[in-house]
């Protein structure tokens, strides 16, 4: 009788459906997965290996990734309703670099800062546009 009772008490409690992600949803968003920086608008290429992961922690989407020399980090605001991403901020790892690679980081993060908007080209083609200059857009491509 005692273990029939303990049975009963340990009954999971419900959980509100507005409190679990939807992982079926998170599956078809093409925003979220591992992307690999291919270029500016200009198309120059450049020597540095540098990426992307753009996922849910927590409910909330995070932008974590690796760039000619540190790691970075950014909580961004993305409304997928209207393609739009906000960066307030790039926090990064301090390691140390060379000047051109360290030169081209703090380029990158700027421009990070600047993004305004995305789009895709197809499924494996991701442009993020910046707010200024007008023209100017981020390249990467799904890994």
């Amino acid at each position: 009788m005692a273990g029939m009772l303990w049975l009963v008490s340990c009954k999971d409690e419900p959980v509100e459906a507005s409190n679990v992600p939807s992982f079926d949803a998170l599956k078809t968003t093409n925003l979220l997965g591992q992307w690999q920086f291919r270029s500016y608008t200009d198309g120059k290429p450049f020597k540095y290996d540098v990426s992307m992961e753009i996922k849910i922690e927590d409910g909330k989407p995070t932008i974590n990734g690796r760039s000619s020399v540190n790691f970075y980090f950014i909580e961004p605001e993305i409304d997928e309703s209207k393609k739009t991403i906000k960066i307030p901020a790039v926090g990064s790892t301090k390691i140390a670099g060379t000047m051109d690679a360290t030169s081209f980081e703090m380029t990158y993060y700027e421009r990070l800062k600047r993004v305004e908007r995305y789009d895709f080209v197809d499924k494996n083609t991701l442009v993020i546009y910046l707010s200024s200059p007008a023209n100017e857009a981020l390249y990467f491509d799904k890994k």
